[in-house]
């Protein structure tokens, strides 16, 4: 295809058959990285997710039956175990006061990028009322 404009412009569009070739690479290329980056994410937050969902239902049951702090921190760390979060007691923080029970957990996942390594910092956080309904 050769388009031309007047001579007398000094302009001349010339062939530009390899700028779509470009351009879909491009685009291709920004398609596969944000899948890569996806599949190394998605599952974390997944596991998150449905660990913060869990934990939020262990503590009002806790809350309810009065369990102690040692059973709620191994019921946690089940939980952790079961949506394949890796936990130690050391990430599970305690708490009771003005009969309430609050339940912090911290924890990091490194991620691998290839090109970078990063840790995710994620922290899920419940609370209920001490006592029966």
């Amino acid at each position: 295809m050769h388009l031309r404009i007047s001579k007398a412009n000094g302009w001349q569009i010339r062939r530009a058959e390899g700028k779509g070739t470009a351009g879909c690479v491009f685009f291709i290329t920004l398609l596969g990285i944000a899948i890569f980056i996806g599949i190394r994410l998605v599952p974390l937050y997944y596991a998150y997710t449905s660990f913060e969902t869990d934990v939020k239902t262990e503590v009002l049951r806790a809350g309810v039956h009065s369990f102690d702090d040692e059973t709620i921190i191994r019921d946690v760390l089940d939980l952790a175990r079961r949506n394949e979060i890796s936990l130690t007691s050391d990430n599970v923080k305690v708490e009771r006061s003005a009969g309430q029970v609050q339940v912090t957990i911290r924890y990091t996942v490194p991620v691998d990028f290839i090109v970078c390594r990063r840790s995710l910092r994620f922290e899920v956080k419940a609370s209920s009322l001490m006592g029966g309904l």
